[in-house]
């Protein structure tokens, strides 16, 4: 890497076209100023200057080593004053949530960066743990968990929760008994995906708690990465899943897929409603830009 410094007196030196000037200037001497100059010309390995009586000439490596120099330095301006311009209305926002949550937030995020074209905004659907580790690696800004914890790096605060729902194939509409009970539904099977476990352990725990140890035992009859999926393989009359309530009102209807699902009450499982808590997490030292303070307003409204 080229010596700041040398390329500093050296854009002086072609400023000021004369090495006392320069000297004086930067408050050397003349001889520190070519000492300067010829390390680099080694560090670049060509001259630099054709040097003709006490002025001198650019080469042809010169010119190119000056240009590269003066955009540098110009970089570095652009990159000092934006340290102090934060502007609600442009840059990126990097956030990242589950893939059911993502398909609610992500129409409306893009709605606002057409509002204000200078926004971007970058969201990943991603698990608990990797929206954890991409927090703490600076990957993203802003990350929306369902877990609790606690972290020395990572500020947590409550967003709001989210309400977890049963859904059948529309089969059994009508022909369910008053309660549903545990093993109806280890029998029928579940629908699994990135957050299946997680759901249907809170499910569990609302519904049957006396079953909660043996909930991870469930039977698994279809694994699906893909949320707008899931509810499938249910509508054509295969097992069960466990999604938030506003993760199926995004399902699209397309191929008759609404049709065929059949959402449990809660009056048919229990006198609880199953539901979890959003958390909101960032860097705790790591300040957020402005643009973010509408758009965790805004999904909170959305959540909520």
């Amino acid at each position: 890497m080229l010596n700041q410094q040398w390329l500093t007196t050296f854009i002086k030196l072609v400023e000021l076209g004369h090495f006392t000037h320069t000297a004086e200037q930067l408050f050397m001497t003349q001889s520190g100023v070519s000492q300067q100059i010829k390390k680099l010309e080694q560090q670049a390995g060509a001259p630099l200057l054709n040097r003709i009586g006490k002025g001198f000439e650019l080469t042809q490596a010169g010119m190119a080593l000056l240009a590269h120099a003066q955009a540098l330095v110009q970089q570095q301006a652009e990159l000092l004053a934006s340290f102090h311009q934060d502007n609600a209305y442009s840059g990126e926002c990097k956030l990242a949530c589950s893939g059911s949550l993502a398909m609610l937030i992500y129409p409306k995020l893009i709605d606002r960066q057409l509002q204000y074209p200078e926004l971007k905004m970058s969201l990943e659907a991603a698990p608990n743990q990797r929206i954890i580790d991409r927090v703490l690696d600076n990957s993203i800004d802003v990350g929306i968990i369902t877990q609790e914890f606690a972290h020395p790096e990572l500020s947590l605060r409550l967003l709001g929760s989210q309400r977890l729902c049963l859904v059948l194939p529309n089969v059994w509409e009508g022909r369910l008994p008053r309660l549903i009970e545990y093993n109806f539904l280890t029998e029928l099977g579940m629908i699994d995906h990135p957050d299946g476990m997680h759901y249907w352990q809170h499910f569990v725990e609302c519904h049957f708690p006396q079953h909660l140890p043996q909930a991870s035992k469930i039977k698994r009859l279809s694994y699906v990465n893909q949320l707008s999926q899931i509810l499938l393989p249910v509508a054509k009359g295969l097992g069960f899943a466990v999604l938030p309530e506003f993760a199926i009102k995004q399902v699209s209807a397309r191929d008759g897929v609404l049709e065929g699902l059949f959402r449990v009450p809660d009056a048919s499982l229990s006198a609880h409603v199953a539901s979890e808590s959003l958390y909101l997490i960032q860097k705790r030292h790591r300040p957020l830009a402005l643009r973010y303070q509408e758009i965790i307003t805004l999904i909170k409204g959305l959540i909520s």
